[in-house]
């Protein structure tokens, strides 16, 4: 029944529609569509029959976005999602810590948002603790809780006892030879100066207890040990000297930790003082004269530093005065300058005025300058005296003369051979025997006012071993000292060893200051040179000699001779081993160079192997030998001076010149002859040679004679015989003679004095 119904009812609904949309249908075929627009879904429509023209539109999306999906732009219908945020990886604006939260910032890589996010605190990353830590954070460095404790170990190996100054070596030894640090309760009381491996030295700064510490690096082990510092009182003795006035002394001990300290202030009549010497110091300069001390050195006060008992010894200088002058002798066109050195003057002597006086106003005249003027010929002599102190003085003696240029020849020679200020050294002797110390006094002038005289009685067996008799060409004279100086080695002693067979070895001449003896023949070979049988040659360099050149041979990398940098043809000898020798292995005195037909050429050399020396040959075979005396209680300047004649006669006899004098060492290297070389004396041996040679030379037809007018100086062959405290001047006579006519001169010169010497 409700079926029938409800079948009926849908009839009814049908029928009405129809009958509605036959009206509207109808309505608009008389009035015509009135359409609205056409949607996304649906095409035009009449709003009054529902009539439909064309298509829908259909929808006009836009691109989806981070946070939209894609959208109609007419109806807003979506379509799908939105693409969401693209972060990138962020930045941190704040780091976070173990306790405190950071924060990152994040930016959207498609539409730039940004976004801050918090970062969570960290929280602690505790380590396990160690002996040098409690439990660190590893990240913020809180700790918690303890370090482990260090194990007090036994490692220390040291004296618990020290002075001041001292040093002490320790001994520190831990378990597996663990590496180690050293720390002291407090660095000014001790120090540590040097730590390897175990081995450590540790040095006492002041007085006091002090606790050294040694920690293995980790802190695992340790070890302290108390060390007690004391500090010792030393003696000061202060070394009493003649005429040395010591003032009332109260510093007779002293601290170390006191110092620096001042010294007490001695005084000696007529010295000024210098300071104090300790031994080191006296045993540095030994004998030599204070001239060469470098007085900066002697102690005014104990410096800092100091240890142990002190035994100071007074240094004084001699309050004098030393003259500088050009010459001693001006002709009546001249003036002289005299040049005042003021020595070991107090502050008040340097304020006194220096007053200069002639003793003889007609001869000349000195200003108060020290300016000499000449007033007429002859000799007289100058006195440079302090105002306010007279006793400080020193005389001078000038010789004018009318016209030095117009003076004899020979005359002017033995001018120019007047010694302004007489050689007065210490020096030191070298004999096999024993080695000894003297006072070299020099003489009044280079040239010796005595006969040359030779001893021709003891000759040596032609034939011998040590004279073979054969002869060669002499091109060389060979000086050598005998380095013997027992007092009984003189000159005839050691020409009846060379007549004896003098052990294989020979020489020419002995000289000495009693006598000159020949006991081989000049033209004979003789073994003294130690250069054996090598004889003298001259090679042709490849070098074109040059004018005014120094000649010095130095040797090349690749062991050329070169003359004054230029590599010449000839190779330098080879060492025994084969290797090139150098420059400084060339003997002191040079390699032999001559010049002939305008070129250079060298002389034969050979290697020393004894001596490490490239030496010249010719030794034994073509020179003349002459061994000098050295013996103790002899007089070596005569000795030096007897020789040089000698040798101004040999080299005239020769033929030879100046240049061909050589010493030992020229040979083979040896350091002979050794007293001469070693107290820097062969080149004034060199300047009596010279006057020697040149005066035979050119003037042996005339007689020269020698009056000493100081005879208590001066010995009449010119040697000076005895020194004063201070600086004298001494004259002396010169006449020569030739052809009835004799020319007489007065000369001076200054003997140092004593006190160059005295060190107080």
């Amino acid at each position: 029944m409700k079926t029938k119904r409800f079948i009926l009812l849908v009839f009814v609904i049908l029928l009405l529609s129809t009958f509605v949309s036959c009206k509207k249908k109808s309505e608009c075929e008389k009035n015509g569509h009135q359409y609205v627009d056409a949607t996304c879904i649906n095409p035009k429509t009449c709003k009054i029959c529902g009539m439909t023209e064309g298509e829908a539109l259909g929808h006009d999306y836009s691109d989806a976005t981070c946070t939209k999906p894609k959208t109609c732009k007419r109806c807003n219908m979506t379509d799908g999602d939105s693409l969401g945020h693209n972060w990138n990886d962020g930045e941190i604006i704040k780091k976070a810590t173990c306790t405190e939260s950071g924060m990152e910032k994040y930016t959207c890589d498609v539409c730039k948002k940004i976004e801050e996010r918090v970062i969570d605190p960290l929280g602690h990353k505790y380590s396990e603790a160690t002996h040098l830590a409690p439990a660190t954070c590893e990240r913020c460095g809180d700790t918690i809780g303890e370090k482990l404790p260090s194990v007090l170990v036994d490692a220390i190996q040291a004296n618990d006892n020290m002075s001041v100054n001292e040093q002490q070596e320790i001994e520190i030894h831990f378990s597996n030879d663990q590496a180690y640090q050293i720390e002291f309760s407090d660095d000014t009381m001790i120090e540590l100066i040097s730590q390897i491996g175990s081995i450590c030295v540790i040095k006492a700064l002041k007085e006091g207890q002090v606790t050294l510490i040694a920690k293995t690096t980790d802190m695992a082990e340790y070890d302290e040990i108390s060390i007690t510092i004391s500090e010792n009182t030393f003696a000061i003795n202060y070394k009493e000297k003649d005429n040395v006035v010591l003032p009332e002394i109260e510093l007779l001990t002293y601290k170390p930790s006191e110092l620096p300290l001042q010294l007490p202030v001695p005084t000696k009549e007529g010295y000024y003082f210098l300071g104090w010497a300790t031994p080191d110091i006296v045993t540095k300069y030994g004998n030599m004269a204070l001239e060469l001390w470098d007085t900066s050195i002697l102690w005014k006060e104990i410096p800092v530093g100091t240890t142990g008992d002190l035994a100071l010894t007074p240094m004084f200088g001699y309050t004098r005065f030393e003259l500088d002058v050009e010459t001693t002798i001006i002709d009546m066109n001249d003036n002289l300058k005299v040049n005042v050195i003021k020595k070991y003057f107090s502050a008040e002597q340097l304020l006194s005025k220096i007053v200069f006086a002639s003793t003889n106003d007609e001869i000349l005249t000195i200003d108060e300058e020290g300016i000499i003027t000449p007033k007429k010929t002859g000799y007289t002599t100058i006195t440079v005296s302090l105002e306010d102190y007279s006793n400080i003085n020193i005389t001078l003696g000038i010789t004018v003369v009318e016209d030095l240029d117009g003076l004899d020849e020979l005359l002017k020679i033995l001018i120019e051979a007047n010694v302004k200020e007489v050689i007065a050294k210490n020096i030191t002797v070298t004999g096999y025997q024993f080695i000894y110390g003297m006072r070299l006094r020099g003489s009044v002038s280079n040239y010796l006012f005595a006969e040359h005289f030779v001893d021709e009685t003891i000759l040596t067996p032609l034939n011998s071993e040590n004279r073979p008799g054969d002869v060669h060409e002499k091109y060389y004279i060979c000086v050598h000292d005998t380095a013997s100086s027992a007092k009984t080695a003189d000159a005839k002693q050691h020409a009846q060893y060379v007549q004896n067979g003098g052990g294989g070895t020979s020489w020419h001449y002995s000289a000495g200051d009693t006598g000159i003896y020949h006991q081989i023949p000049d033209n004979e070979r003789a073994y003294h040179a130690g250069d054996g049988s090598r004889e003298y040659h001259l090679n042709d360099s490849g070098l074109l000699a040059k004018p005014n050149a120094m000649m010095k041979v130095t040797i090349s990398e690749d062991g050329y001779f070169e003359i004054d940098g230029e590599k010449s043809q000839i190779k330098a000898p080879l060492k025994s081993n084969n290797q090139i020798p150098t420059t400084s292995e060339i003997n002191d005195a040079g390699i032999r160079v001559v010049v002939q037909n305008g070129k250079y050429y060298i002389g034969d050399t050979w290697w020393s192997d004894t001596y490490k020396r490239v030496s010249n040959t010719g030794g034994n075979v073509n020179s003349i030998g002459i061994e000098t005396m050295v013996n103790q209680g002899s007089d070596l300047y005569l000795t030096w001076q007897k020789t040089a004649k000698l040798v101004a006669h040999l080299l005239i006899d020769n033929n030879l010149t100046i240049n061909d004098v050589k010493p030992h060492h020229f040979f083979s290297g040896k350091n002979c002859p050794q007293t001469m070389r070693d107290n820097d004396l062969w080149d004034n041996f060199l300047t009596l040679v010279s006057f020697e040679y040149r005066i035979l030379k050119d003037y042996s037809d005339y007689e020269i004679s020698f009056e000493s007018l100081d005879k208590t100086y001066v010995n009449d062959k010119g040697r000076v015989i005895k020194q004063e405290m201070k600086d004298i001047t001494v004259s002396y006579n010169i006449t020569v003679t030739k052809d009835g006519v004799s020319k007489t001169i007065t000369l001076s010169t200054i003997i140092p004095g004593n006190s160059r010497f005295l060190f107080g």
